[in-house]
């Protein structure tokens, strides 16, 4: 079978700009918002008027004390109100080590939006690219890190594709309670030429490609040029391509996915990975020449 070198990747190319868009409210005010989102009757909000006329409230605080909704209603009918993003761990629970997602006004999904903002404050850092998220070892937190940065990219707005190119075991499609369905292996064991992605629902500007079955080649697969050129044409149709990768220790792979992509973002451990694994990994990924945009300790 004769494999293309330019993805037609389906659902994507070309972009429907209808299935990139959420339904805008922001002419909505956060007391109609509210009134629907929580069902709330002609009554109760007269109550919560006249608590907002007596007391000098705003109309979610006024809610709040009659305890008509709760905080977390409130946060989320303004996330709506500014087409933010987001959801609920009761709404999405398959999606609760998104902090980024089910607690965005939390100190988790701030700590993600610094390392977006240092990603992107960086020369070049706006631009179009491939992130590879690497670490010495299972464990790490490679696959949290990348999912909850992919969450946030999308958040600002921008087309984000996350990759599981973790090909010896894969987990976004689990993070995410995907469907299985031929992915990235498919792609470049040359099975088919274009990749089904995954639209995140609760986060519209966010699509996953997920492995699909894992190969008995792995590292075999990566070094294609069939990967590369994917990598090109994911950068060409997306602002932002994040690639989650298997751990280092013992394997080429991640080395090799994080030459593909040219940029790569090194995770540790706390209390887990070494100073030597870390200095390792570090060399080896500049010795490939791979733009090195930072090191992060995670503490899960």
């Amino acid at each position: 079978m004769h494999m293309k070198r330019d993805f037609e990747l389906s659902r994507v190319s070309p972009i429907d700009e209808a299935r990139f868009t959420v339904e805008p409210q922001h002419d909505l005010s956060l007391g109609d918002i509210l009134r629907r989102q929580c069902q709330l009757g002609d009554a109760e909000v007269a109550r919560i008027v006249t608590l907002q006329a007596e007391r000098g409230l705003r109309f979610g605080d006024a809610a709040v004390a009659l305890r008509l909704v709760k905080p977390d209603d409130v946060a989320q009918a303004l996330a709506r109100q500014f087409n933010y993003a987001c959801t609920t761990a009761q709404v999405a629970p398959h999606l609760a080590e998104l902090a980024a997602a089910i607690d965005p006004h939390g100190d988790k999904a701030e700590v993600f939006r610094d390392l977006r903002a240092q990603i992107m404050l960086r020369p070049g850092g706006a631009e179009p690219a491939a992130l590879a998220v690497v670490s010495p070892a299972p464990g790490d937190g490679r696959t949290h890190i990348a999912a909850n940065l992919a969450v946030v990219f999308s958040q600002m707005g921008q087309r984000t594709v996350l990759v599981d190119a973790n090909l010896r075991a894969p987990r976004l499609h689990t993070l995410f309670d995907l469907a299985p369905q031929p992915g990235l292996s498919a792609i470049l064991a040359e099975r088919q030429v274009s990749g089904e992605l995954d639209r995140i629902e609760a986060l519209p500007n966010l699509h996953v490609l997920q492995v699909g079955a894992p190969p008995p080649n792995p590292q075999e697969l990566v070094q294609r040029e069939s990967f590369r050129a994917l990598l090109r044409e994911l950068t060409r149709k997306f602002d932002r391509v994040i690639v989650d990768t298997p751990a280092a220790r013992g394997a080429a792979d991640a080395r090799v996915i994080a030459s593909a992509c040219t940029q790569a973002l090194v995770v540790g451990r706390r209390d887990h990975s070494t100073a030597s694994d870390l200095r390792d990994l570090v060399s080896a990924l500049r010795a490939q020449q791979v733009d090195l945009v930072g090191v992060v300790m995670n503490v899960r």
